[in-house]
């Protein structure tokens, strides 16, 4: 197993290719070290998101940041220019998580992306769920991030891919397919 690993590393290094993405001139091909019915390693792009932020992590806070979104209802939630600036996000990518081309690992994906995108603004954004008994507020991680993202993006779902049929049909009538 160890020299098929080698072998297939080598291969791939070698003549600059990326396992998942073929030249244009060659379309799936399989080295020569590899019979027809083995397939390459998994790719980065196969596999699900990573979690990184654990639940809890750096403590708890006092005073939420203009980026950070929280957790729970209600108007004071709502308003939070965070959670504001999240809904805007989460609008941008509807269409694209609910295109029925869309894959499940891929929704998982944007969902992540849509996390990440917070966490990498200036200052980071947090997922942030408030302690009733303190007051404080907690990180929920990434795991939980992500639920809250795909929920989300899930919102308004039957009334979006409604449109988008809609949509599709009149494209098909206009171009005279039927």
């Amino acid at each position: 197993a160890f020299w098929l690993t080698s072998a297939i590393f080598t291969y791939y290094t070698c003549n600059s290719i990326h396992p998942t993405q073929p030249k244009s001139n060659q379309i799936n091909t399989v080295p020569s070290t590899m019979s027809s019915k083995e397939k390459a390693p998994p790719s980065k792009a196969d596999a699900p998101p990573r979690p990184e932020i654990p639940p809890g992590h750096g403590g708890p806070v006092r005073n939420p940041n203009s980026n950070d979104v929280l957790s729970g209802r209600g108007g004071r939630i709502n308003s939070h220019s965070g959670n504001v600036r999240f809904r805007e996000m989460v609008e941008s990518l509807k269409r694209e998580y609910l295109d029925p081309r869309t894959k499940k690992l891929e929704k998982a994906r944007i969902a992540a992306r849509l996390v990440a995108s917070i966490r990498h603004s200036e200052p980071p954004g947090r997922f942030l769920k408030e302690d009733p008994h303190t007051g404080l507020w907690i990180e929920i991680g990434d795991e939980r991030a992500w639920k809250k993202a795909g929920q989300a993006l899930r919102e308004s779902a039957p009334e979006i891919r409604a449109e988008q049929q809609a949509q599709l049909q009149a494209a098909v009538v206009a171009a005279g397919i039927v």
